[in-house]
């Protein structure tokens, strides 16, 4: 018995050490593929990748593509700390910062932000003039080559929205809003002219039109004969606390500056004597002269869609591309006119909306008679405007006449 006993144990013995000896030999080659191979990427973490490093497998056939990629494998292969690998390629879109900074930001990537978006930016334009590019019924407004490829590019990106458009006949019942003119402004947007990003302002812009049914204001434009007098009652009320004068607007004198091949036409804006006092209390009342925000922000979309009807038409009269030079009249303003109700709950939206869906509309704004609080007043609306908006104030200190005379005068021509 105890020989049998001792057979068992030595044979339990040899078979623990093999099993040992199996998962030693195994130990270091399970260590090398855990720390070459990571987790297959959930959908999730897909999304979450930045836009410019993903695309579809057709992209695989790209030379481009696949030397970038096996750049990127042996960076990660020769480095001595562990490295996540992501398989990526490229897309023909724009890097956005939400996806990217947070990537680039970590210590084991190999690249850098402005590195992808420079890749990136060039790897658009060669997609994009691998591509048949759509024609454009505005090369006359274009002051080049260079713009007038960018414009076509721009459809091109665009192509599906557009055909929606067409199928709809939206570009020949709105022609002043859907057409190649409206583009270009929103191409001209950003002084770079980058094509993805004014597609993406546009796409924007069209989403905004949908939800709000601007079209239906747009039809209100042409009820009024380009009068820039809404019908509405609720509109009128809003009306009345911004006086404004769009008679030389709707002259059929064209001021040509030959500059930059476009028109421009001059509108004043009395803001001294803006009520947005009472156009605040009105929006915050609960009672019977209750003004909803909404109406407000509806008056200024009337506004500016008489405007760029008014554009419209006087740069294919003119064959030049045709702008607003606002004249701002600060004669009386006082700091009641700013106050933190006004400035946030009105105004705020208000600039947002204008200067988001209403790019390129004035070349120069002219601020005539700046009091001493000027510069309390600027801190407080300069967080609100676009810097290509700061670009163009003009602050006039040495005129004593009224705004009319400024416009006769052709002082703000330049």
């Amino acid at each position: 018995m105890a020989h049998s006993g001792l057979s068992i144990f030595y044979v339990l013995s040899f078979i623990a050490q093999l099993i040992c000896g199996v998962l030693a030999f195994q130990e270091p080659k399970l260590r090398r593929v855990h720390s070459h191979q990571a987790p297959p990427l959930t959908n999730q973490q897909r999304l979450n990748t930045p836009t410019a490093l993903r695309s579809e497998k057709n992209d695989l056939n790209d030379e481009r593509a696949k030397s970038t990629r096996r750049r990127f494998l042996r960076t990660t292969r020769k480095g001595r700390r562990r490295r996540r690998r992501y398989t990526f390629i490229h897309q023909e879109s724009h890097v956005t910062a939400a996806g990217a900074e947070s990537l680039f930001s970590l210590s084991w990537w190999p690249y850098s932000y402005e590195m992808a978006t420079k890749s990136s930016t060039i790897h658009n334009v060669q997609y994009l003039n691998s591509l048949d590019l759509p024609p454009i019924d505005c090369g006359w407004a274009c002051v080049s080559n260079t713009e007038q490829i960018q414009l076509q590019q721009m459809k091109l990106l665009l192509r599906s929205e557009l055909k929606m458009i067409t199928d709809v006949n939206l570009h020949e019942k709105y022609p002043d809003v859907y057409s190649d003119l409206r583009l270009l402004r929103f191409l001209r947007k950003s002084k770079d002219r980058d094509v993805t990003s004014a597609a993406a302002r546009y796409r924007s812009f069209l989403q905004w039109r949908e939800k709000n049914e601007v079209d239906s204001i747009r039809d209100m434009v042409e009820d009024c004969n380009g009068s820039f007098t809404p019908t509405a009652v609720r509109l009128q009320t809003v009306a009345a606390h911004f006086p404004m004068n769009f008679d030389y607007l709707v002259q059929e004198t064209d001021e040509l500056n030959e500059g930059d091949k476009s028109l421009v036409k001059p509108a004043i804006l009395n803001v001294g004597e803006f009520d947005t006092r009472g156009i605040t209390e009105k929006i915050l009342a609960s009672n019977s002269d209750h003004v909803e925000l909404e109406d407000f922000l509806n008056y200024w979309i009337f506004l500016y869609e008489s405007i760029h009807l008014r554009l419209y038409q006087q740069s294919l009269q003119f064959g030049q591309m045709t702008f607003l030079d606002e004249v701002c009249d600060l004669s009386g303003l006082s700091l009641q006119q700013f106050s933190p109700l006004f400035v946030t709950k009105v105004m705020s939206p208000w600039l947002k909306m204008t200067q988001a869906y209403y790019p390129e509309t004035t070349r120069r704004i002219y601020i005539l008679h700046p009091p001493a609080i000027i510069k309390v007043a600027w801190k407080l609306v300069t967080p609100l405007l676009s810097q290509g908006t700061i670009d163009k104030i003009r602050f006039v200190r040495k005129f004593d006449g009224s705004a009319n005379d400024f416009v006769e005068s052709a002082s703000w021509l330049d």
